[in-house]
């Protein structure tokens, strides 16, 4: 039972990490509104996959900053905030603009968004002559997914309508730029109940290879192990190597062969010093020489004695030396 248990353990772990890890990534819920790698409602993953599927269009993905756009190439910027987008410096539209003077097409499509009072003079106005302006009242959404803006555009002259959809382009150098207020009809949900084609092949115009701008979410190539292994979809190879390690943890901790019986251990009888004195004498003395070894032992401690000699006399050459050893302690008795 405790085996069933820990199989069912693990496999409820596996799950976990699975709708922790990697069921965000498939549906791209840990990536922001309008990001291409999105395929819930909020994203724009079909978009992306639309232009792929059409013939002699390349479309990609852009993890990191772009200097410029060639001819034939459009890049998509979506689920740009426009509190944000109206903040920006001479500078940054600067950069918007050497973007697309080689003859490449930008397009920007804003969140929808709700009322916003604007009253700053912006650099967005003076240097593109371009208002973006908010509608006091619009409908409020019923779902999670905005249908409508409160974002419109006053443009000057040098602007031109791109459509539907309160768009708005206008030409940079060889290039253009479209801005895109109402930007619902490019999300996962916009192409599933209002799909217009020919306003999105509009946006797209003349490209033959179209990218998405996934940099501005955040969303960089960092070149992590974790990039690297979705990119070559090692996924299995993992899973088996975790596999593999988990039965070496169980190999180790547990051994095919049933257990031994336990049996209680034999006491051990432990030895005196006079077992030991006479476990060193049978090791180092004959039998024979015993007697004599015994002899000159006492003798160098009994120099004086005047029964040695009746003693040295009762062992020596004797046969048996229990016998001459009786023999030799009755001399001494004797002596007393």
């Amino acid at each position: 039972m405790r085996w069933i248990y820990a199989v069912l353990l693990f496999a409820l772990l596996v799950w976990g990490l699975e709708q922790v890890e990697i069921s965000p990534l498939e549906t791209g819920d840990v990536y922001p509104p309008y990001s291409s790698l999105r395929s819930d409602p909020l994203g724009a993953k079909a978009l992306y996959e639309s232009f792929a599927a059409l013939p002699g269009i390349q479309v990609e993905r852009l993890y990191k900053d772009r200097t410029s756009l060639d001819a034939h190439e459009t890049m998509f910027v979506l689920g740009v905030d426009p509190a944000s987008f109206t903040d920006v410096t001479a500078e940054e539209l600067e950069h918007f603009e050497k973007l697309v003077d080689s003859g490449g097409r930008l397009v920007i499509a804003f969140l929808p968004v709700h009322f916003r009072s604007v009253t700053e003079k912006l650099p967005i106005t003076e240097r593109w002559h371009l208002q973006m302006l908010y509608l006091a009242e619009i409908r409020r959404p019923g779902s999670a997914m905005p249908r409508q803006t409160a974002l419109y555009f006053v443009t000057g002259p040098e602007w031109r309508s791109a459509g539907r959809h309160n768009s708005v382009e206008r030409n940079f150098g060889r290039g253009s730029i479209v801005l895109v207020a109402d930007s619902f009809s490019l999300s996962n949900e916009g192409l599933r109940e209002a799909r217009d084609a020919a306003f999105l092949a509009g946006l797209a115009g003349p490209a033959t290879r179209i990218v998405f701008d996934e940099n501005h979410f955040g969303v960089t190539e960092t070149g992590s192990v974790t990039t690297l292994m979705r990119k070559y979809h090692l996924e299995v190879a993992v899973a088996v190597l975790a596999l593999a390690a988990a039965l070496f943890l169980w190999r180790s901790a547990s051994s095919f062969l049933p257990p031994r019986e336990s049996r209680a251990m034999d006491a051990v009888a432990g030895r005196d010093a006079i077992d030991g004195m006479t476990a060193l004498l049978v090791r180092g003395v004959p039998e024979k020489n015993l007697l004599n070894a015994c002899f000159a032992e006492w003798s160098k401690s009994a120099t004086r004695e005047p029964r040695a000699a009746a003693v040295e006399d009762q062992i020596r050459g004797a046969r048996d030396p229990v016998e001459a050893y009786r023999a030799a302690c009755q001399a001494l008795a004797k002596g007393k």
